[in-house]
């Protein structure tokens, strides 16, 4: 049996008018279920949001804790540090006491010695020898190469070339440095003097300080600087007087004093004395000798006349001869002992001062070449001054000595003469004049 289409439309309809009937309900409930569905999306939101932030206090809470905990670790580990070296030390025998504590004064006069020398060597100026003045000098000498590395004009108290102390405005640059006094409008070059007290004073003082009054208001300007850093102006001022130079030998440079002017007053007697010295003449006969010579030469003519050609007249002549021997060469001996002791002098008193000056390299160390050469220098003075004075004592006890010897052979030339002369004639051979 076939299916009727006829009733296919009406099924249909049917479906139709169902489905009209089914479709509001089902999208109410598809609103309210969509409605439910974004209220625990919300409810889920906020409830993660209060778990985030629980977490988050939660975990600071915890790095303060795992803070504090870290300090409390910190400072147990350091007092067990310290509970462990004082039991260490506890048990420590009194030999290791010793030894370390030894070693710790060791590694400080270690410390102390290099802060000496690197005052030593930047020549700085302490008020005493302790750890505190060395360090306050050290600390300036630092802040005095900050103020190189960066020059600014700043008061510093100054000497000028006549002496007087006075504030200027002072501009260092590395080793150079500048003064500028504004009341005065002169300004210069500055040294720095390190013998007593670290000051600084006036060395080479500008004809035309135009340049400086330029730099203190433009704060840009050409300077004049010394390229040998001071050395040329150190060197011009090193010219010394002798007596200033003789007194840096110390006190053996007096005793060589001594023994020059008691050698220099001999010479000039002594010089005077053959100077003034009669000529010595050979006369015919005895009555014409004795009035024409004088002196010791009158002493001979006088013998020869009192006495017969004999031993008597002989041994006249030759007292006489003997005593006027003594008179010539009387004191010459004090020129050559001058001549002799005064290098050994110089060379005592060289050694003394290089005595003292290994004292001072035991003290101080050699780090530093001044005080070496400085010593060496002033101990080699006394043998300098000890020559100067053997050289001219040698040679004027050579000429006087000469000379006197001249003087005694012509003496004695005239009493062979007289000794062998008849009264009223003469030795033949001697009738020239012979001078002194």
């Amino acid at each position: 049996m076939k299916p009727s289409y006829t009733a296919y439309p009406f099924m249909l309809r049917l479906l139709a008018a169902f489905g009209l009937l089914i479709l509001p309900a089902s999208m109410a409930f598809a609103a309210d279920v969509q409605t439910s569905v974004l209220q625990d999306i919300k409810q889920a939101q906020q409830a993660l949001k209060a778990s985030e932030q629980q977490i988050s206090q939660q975990q600071q809470q915890l790095v303060t804790q795992y803070q504090t905990l870290q300090q409390q670790v910190q400072q147990l580990r350091h007092q067990t540090a310290i509970s462990r070296r004082a039991e260490d030390e506890s048990t420590l025998g009194l030999t290791q006491l010793t030894e370390r504590l030894k070693s710790w004064q060791d590694q400080q006069q270690y410390q102390q010695n290099q802060l000496a020398s690197f005052i030593r060597q930047h020549k700085l100026s302490a008020s005493s020898n302790t750890l505190t003045a060395q360090l306050k000098a050290a600390t300036g000498f630092a802040s005095s190469l900050q103020r190189n590395l960066y020059p600014q004009w700043h008061t510093q108290d100054i000497i000028q070339q006549n002496g007087e102390l006075t504030k200027a405005q002072v501009l260092s640059a590395g080793p150079v440095s500048w003064y500028w006094l504004a009341q005065q409008q002169q300004g210069g070059l500055l040294q720095h003097r390190q013998d007593t007290t670290d000051t600084w004073s006036v060395a080479l003082p500008f004809t035309d300080s135009s340049s400086l009054a330029q730099l203190q208001q433009q704060q840009r300007a050409e300077l004049l600087f010394d390229p040998s850093l001071s050395k040329a102006l150190l060197r011009s001022n090193q010219d010394e007087s002798a007596l200033h130079h003789i007194s840096k030998g110390g006190i053996w440079a007096l005793p060589i004093l001594v023994f020059a002017l008691v050698a220099l007053a001999i010479a000039l007697h002594k010089a005077w004395q053959l100077w003034r010295l009669p000529p010595v003449h050979v006369a015919k006969l005895p009555q014409a000798r004795m009035a024409k010579h004088s002196g010791y030469a009158r002493e001979l003519a006088a013998c020869s006349v009192s006495f017969a050609i004999g031993q008597q007249r002989d041994d006249a002549l030759f007292a006489v001869l003997q005593q006027s021997k003594l008179a010539l060469e009387a004191r010459l001996g004090a020129i050559a002992v001058t001549a002799a002791v005064a290098p050994l002098l110089g060379l005592l008193g060289t050694v003394s001062g290089m005595i003292e000056t290994f004292n001072m390299m035991t003290l101080f160390g050699s780090g530093d070449p001044q005080v070496v050469s400085g010593g060496i220098a002033q101990a080699l003075i006394t043998t300098e001054l000890g020559l100067v004075v053997a050289i001219p004592a040698l040679v004027l006890h050579a000429l006087l000595s000469r000379q006197a010897r001249r003087y005694y052979h012509q003496l004695e030339a005239l009493a062979l003469s007289l000794s062998q002369s008849v009264t009223g004639e003469a030795a033949p051979g001697f009738t020239t004049e012979h001078a002194a």
